[in-house]
């Protein structure tokens, strides 16, 4: 959004909250004061400047511990049959139920975890709550490095879902507040990216270091990023304004920033913005009272459920028996590593596409092909399942699920958690986004659980086509519901929800 500003400097300098003299006009010449206080005539081109370094370098930072969660999310995958051999710390195999409690504490720790985070990212600040939730996930790949003990597994798996749902909370917060309307999206969306990278990450190096090396190895970047982040990074200036730390809230802006930029305007605007919604109650309350916070919440939740809906979790956790059941016989390892490459490839062409095609665009393709996969890949099995030749189509399953990967991780892959960091008003950001990411969590939990029955009862066919139901369905919430965001700053995507904008 473009400004005509006058006298902004004085009025930031003594406080005032007064903006009568902020007009805004539409991203096409933008006005801004030179110093002898003539009005300066610049193009659209030159508004747009591109972020300066060191914004890529906090935002990317920021990311590291949604790059932990991805480890935390496949740390088991190649420690599971190590604990069935020699290397096993417990003196003996672990059973078959042992083997599913270690993996299923890491997603209740990712429910609990968002609410703790949101409370802290509220009222102590997005910068202490990102540092104090890397805190239990170093803990918990320090104690699995050392531990002897079953029960010593389960905390530590547990605190490392505690501190992974905590960085889904946090972490869009941060980097969306930080972040210029213009690349926004890309940042919000390289996300995706470092969570997808944490994922590929244990298969990399776990088969080939003993577990207590290998758990270490885990822990360093979150050692690394707590060093840099702590020294290094500034708080939000979201946050600085609403608490009244204007003084601060300009020096992180003009480190954010490059040299030269009109950090008064960007101030001054995020002010109004900040002075518009506490005129609304803080706190729980204000995401059902407020009209903002209602539909907010409503989109976020939405966004975050189809993501789990579509199928993603399941199809990941039981990769190896789809690939089976279709009578694929590719090793399970290089379908892991073709879906993973996959995912980079795509996360990273979302990070370029996002500000050009718009977040709402490529969630509706991405709603559209995963439907087409799905219930291809469902007619397949019923197909097999109904003995059906489909021996000439070998090579159906995994390309229908490559389709898959690719689409959903630049749709609803990384899209949720950008949209959701920029919708939600800041003074419920905290709250608002912990219940989205709890919700995220518990539904993955609800999905997954239910997979192996529903296919059992009605087939692999009939999990699949449930799976392109919700992905039918999804584009329509999203046409019907969902705004576009692109190029918006928080402000305007806050004005729009109180008019109950939809396109």
């Amino acid at each position: 959004m473009a400004h005509i500003e006058e006298n902004y400097t004085d009025n930031i300098e003594n406080g005032k909250s007064e903006t009568k003299n902020l007009v805004e006009v539409v991203y096409k010449p933008t006005v801004t004061p030179t110093e002898n206080g003539n009005n300066l005539l610049k193009s659209e081109n030159t508004s747009r400047e591109s972020a300066c370094w060191f914004l890529h370098w906090a935002a990317i930072t920021a990311d590291v511990p949604l790059f932990a969660a991805g480890i935390g999310m496949s740390w088991t995958s190649p420690i599971i049959p190590k604990l069935h051999g020699e290397e096993n710390p417990f003196g003996r195999p672990v059973t078959t139920a042992e083997e599913a409690w270690i993996a299923a504490f890491t997603p209740l720790g990712s429910a609990i975890g968002p609410l703790a985070a949101g409370y802290c990212a509220d009222k102590l600040g997005r910068k202490k709550a990102l540092l104090a939730l890397a805190i239990p996930m170093v803990v918990g790949f320090l104690v699995l490095a050392g531990a002897d003990q079953i029960s010593l597994y389960y905390l530590a798996r547990f605190l490392l879902g505690l501190g992974a749902g905590s960085a889904f909370a946090v972490v869009p917060m941060y980097v969306s507040e930080i972040s210029q309307p213009h690349n926004r999206g890309k940042y919000g969306s390289a996300m995706g990216v470092l969570i997808t990278l944490g994922i590929i990450y244990p298969f990399s190096i776990g088969p080939h270091l003993s577990i207590p090396i290998y758990s270490i190895s885990c822990a360093i970047p979150l050692v690394i990023f707590l060093i840099i982040f702590s020294i290094f990074m500034p708080e939000s200036p979201y946050y600085l304004v609403a608490k009244g730390e204007l003084d601060q809230a300009n020096r992180a802006l003009a480190k954010l920033r490059r040299t030269g930029s009109n950090t008064s305007a960007e101030l001054s605007e995020i002010k109004q913005g900040v002075e518009e919604e506490k005129a609304h109650t803080a706190g729980i309350k204000a995401l059902f009272i407020s009209a903002p916070g209602r539909k907010a919440l409503f989109i976020s939740m939405g966004l975050v459920a189809l993501q789990q809906f579509a199928g993603i979790n399941p199809l990941l956790s039981f990769l190896k028996t789809i690939y089976e059941a279709a009578g694929s016989t590719i090793p399970p390892n290089y379908c892991t590593i073709i879906t993973g490459s996959v995912q980079v490839l795509s996360n990273t062409a979302c990070v370029f596409m996002v500000e050009k095609m718009g977040r709402k665009l490529l969630l509706l393709i991405c709603c559209v092909f995963c439907f087409l996969a799905m219930l291809v890949l469902g007619i397949y099995f019923w197909l097999k399942s109904n003995n059906f030749d489909v021996e000439s189509v070998f090579w159906l399953p995994i390309t229908c699920l490559i389709v898959y990967m690719l689409v959903f991780s630049f749709g609803l892959g990384p899209l949720p958690w950008t949209v959701m960091g920029e919708i939600i008003p800041s003074n419920v950001k905290g709250i608002g986004s912990a219940i989205s990411s709890t919700t995220s969590f518990l539904t993955a939990c609800l999905v997954t659980f239910l997979f192996p029955i529903i296919s059992e009862a009605l087939g692999m066919a009939g999990g699949f086509w449930l799976f392109a139901f919700f992905c039918f369905i999804g584009y329509f919430f999203i046409y019907f519901v969902l705004f576009e965001t692109k190029g918006k700053s928080l402000a305007e995507i806050q004005r729009l929800l109180q008019n109950g904008t939809t396109s």
